[in-house]
């Protein structure tokens, strides 16, 4: 733990700064104004990121019943991913946009999708590849060759060795054996597929692999992981983040991070990730599933509502029986990729900010009705009230959005309005304020009504 990383909670007081007409209102504290919850360079590169896929499959997918839970009743020679194809699913992530990718390599039945030692619950006992094959080894290579940062979702629950919701077993002899397990689990991953981004525990986990975790991946995030580089749950499975939804959270020692929308005090940093299937709501592939794939507009929808509020969207696709991906959810994630490329891909003016402050000018009057703000977070999330204004020909200033968090960004759709610049001014703040970009875009497609915001 990095005592450097948090604020100490000490009594903030007051400072003004500047005594002008609209000055910054800036929080202190006694000590260095760093001293608040602060993301390591892998954290920034999780935010930056946006979008996330996760990729779900176990045995349930040949199960007519409760797909979500393996039922632990599938007869090991029919689970037979044999049109597993780890280059095409990881081309699809990226043509949605993603950079990274998260695979279940075992879910709550507790069937391994890689070469374990720890249990014949797993691909060794499949007819694929005569039992040598390696989901979770092809993901980990075809993402390395798309550029994709890859993680796994090892969910601490196996109900084929009897540990229920966290890991935990019905006794402290069968908890210690399946400890032992799980752990031989978690240090076969962190060993055998090179350097991991994300790691899902879900639900929370009883089993003690903090210490594994700072040996073998100590810069690892962790979803419920309860260790300081930690995400936590937005709170549903719709894919929408409330405004706004602060990096930040009230954390003790030894717990699971709390979803929620977070708090601006908060002493840890950890950020929302928004979790939705595209077979909304079935995480898992069975027979007639595609005509319940979202539809464009719901995933632009879900894009505004969670990217666009400054949370990371991890959106779930589904392999089938035979391991493959249905056509119709590759094609899906090919056009959401293509959609917000189209919106956001090219701005019609960019500015940096300079401290406070960020101002953007147009050569010319300029039709816009989408504003994109991000905050410099390399030293905390310090925003926590701002403006923004848009200046007529005549010069005149006139307040477009009002807002508390920046954060990693926010995308922000207004009525159209003709400017000639746009102002961005930081209203109150923890110390000074970094502004990453100011960024003003005319979009030309339809916007989802839950998008737009007040004053």
């Amino acid at each position: 733990m990095n005592p450097s990383r948090y604020f100490h909670g000490k009594s903030p007081i007051t400072c003004v700064i500047a005594a002008a007409l609209g000055a910054t209102l800036t929080l202190c504290t006694a000590k260095e104004k760093s001293e608040i919850p602060q993301p390591n360079a892998t954290e920034l590169e999780w935010l930056d990121a946006g979008i996330g896929i996760f990729v779900h499959w176990s045995p349930s997918v040949y199960q007519e019943k409760d797909t979500e839970k393996d039922a632990v009743t599938t007869p090991r020679e029919k689970i037979n991913p044999d049109q597993f194809d780890a280059g095409k699913i990881a081309q699809a992530a990226k043509s949605a946009n993603a950079g990274y990718l998260i695979f279940v390599a075992k879910h709550v039945g507790g069937y391994c999708a890689w070469q374990t030692a720890t249990t014949d619950y797993s691909i060794k006992t499949s007819p694929w590849k005569n039992g040598k094959g390696d989901m979770v080894g092809d993901m980990a290579k075809a993402c390395k060759e798309q550029g994709l940062r890859f993680g796994v979702y090892l969910s601490p629950r196996s109900d084929v060795h009897k540990a229920d919701v966290g890991g935990r077993t019905a006794t402290p002899e069968e908890q210690k054996e399946y400890n032992q397990i799980y752990r031989k689990q978690l240090t076969e991953i962190l060993t055998s597929y090179g350097p991991m981004f994300e790691m899902w525990f879900d639900g929370g986990n009883v089993v003690p692999v903090n210490d594994l975790i700072n040996k073998l991946a100590p810069e690892i995030i962790t979803f419920q992981g309860a260790r300081t580089h930690s995400i936590r749950w937005v709170g549903t499975e719709h894919g929408f983040a409330p405004y706004p939804c602060w990096n930040t959270i009230d954390w003790k020692k030894g717990e699971a991070p709390k979803e929620g929308a977070g708090t601006p005090t908060g002493n840890v940093w950890c950020p929302a990730e928004c979790d939705v299937s595209i077979l909304r709501p079935n995480w898992f592939w069975k027979e007639g599933s595609d005509s319940h794939i979202l539809s464009l507009d719901d995933l632009v929808e879900i894009y505004y509502m969670s990217v666009g509020r400054g949370a990371n969207l991890l959106l779930n696709i589904t392999p089938n029986g035979h391991g493959a991906v249905p056509e119709a959810q590759i094609q899906r994630l090919k056009e959401f990729g293509d959609d917000i490329k189209a919106r956001f891909a090219k701005p019609l003016g960019t500015a940096q900010g300079k401290g406070d402050t960020a101002v953007l000018d147009f050569p010319a009057a300029t039709a816009i009705n989408h504003l994109q703000i991000r905050e410099d977070l390399a030293k905390g999330e310090r925003v926590r009230q701002f403006v923004i204004e848009g200046r007529d020909a005549d010069g005149k200033w006139t307040t477009l959005f009002q807002g508390s968090q920046i954060g990693a960004r926010q995308i922000i759709p207004i009525q159209p309005v003709t400017v000639m610049g746009l102002r961005l001014k930081v209203e109150k703040s923890f110390g000074t304020a970094s502004i990453r970009d100011l960024s003003a875009f005319h979009v030309d497609r339809p916007v989802p009504k839950t998008a737009y915001r007040s004053k």
